[in-house]
């Protein structure tokens, strides 16, 4: 079975930078990601025993664990993850050669914030040496509710 590289560009409204992956992203099922699902509402079980929902919206999540980046790549992912943490949002492509992509946000860089004392510190990006010249990563990306999607 063959895997398919995604690729990033970036800004997703006008994109003129591309992250192209030299491995593709590990630890989830299928050559398309499945992405996670999160509801966001309030739930509460009634006296009667009824549950009761108010339901505000499905969040849509998608977990990109790298784990053997080469180190010349680094560069290339700095620059795509300093314009991230900024707010910008990108578009993903789970096959690069492909058409199909939806618009996300970054939601966690996987880094710990040094100064957690203040509500300024947004987040962090703390990239790991996985083995000799590769390096390890995790970022969650959040799909840009009605953001711009092709299947």
């Amino acid at each position: 079975m063959s895997s398919f590289y995604p690729k990033i560009a970036y800004p997703a409204a006008a994109p003129t930078t591309t992250v192209t992956f030299t491995t593709p992203p590990v630890k989830k099922p299928g050559p398309y990601p499945t992405a996670d699902q999160e509801g966001v509402g309030a739930a509460s079980i009634a006296l009667g025993g009824n549950k009761q929902v108010m339901w505000w919206r499905t969040d849509t999540f998608f977990h990109l664990i790298m784990d053997d980046v080469p180190w010349a790549d680094m560069s290339m992912w700095e620059a795509f993850v300093q314009y991230a943490l900024q707010g910008g949002s990108f578009l993903y492509y789970p096959d690069s050669t492909g058409t199909a992509y939806d618009e996300y946000w970054l939601d966690d860089s996987g880094g710990s914030v040094r100064n957690q004392s203040t509500d300024s510190q947004l987040d962090a990006w703390n990239p790991k040496m996985s083995d000799r010249q590769n390096a390890a990563f995790e970022l969650v990306f959040r799909k840009v509710p009605g953001g711009l999607t092709h299947a």
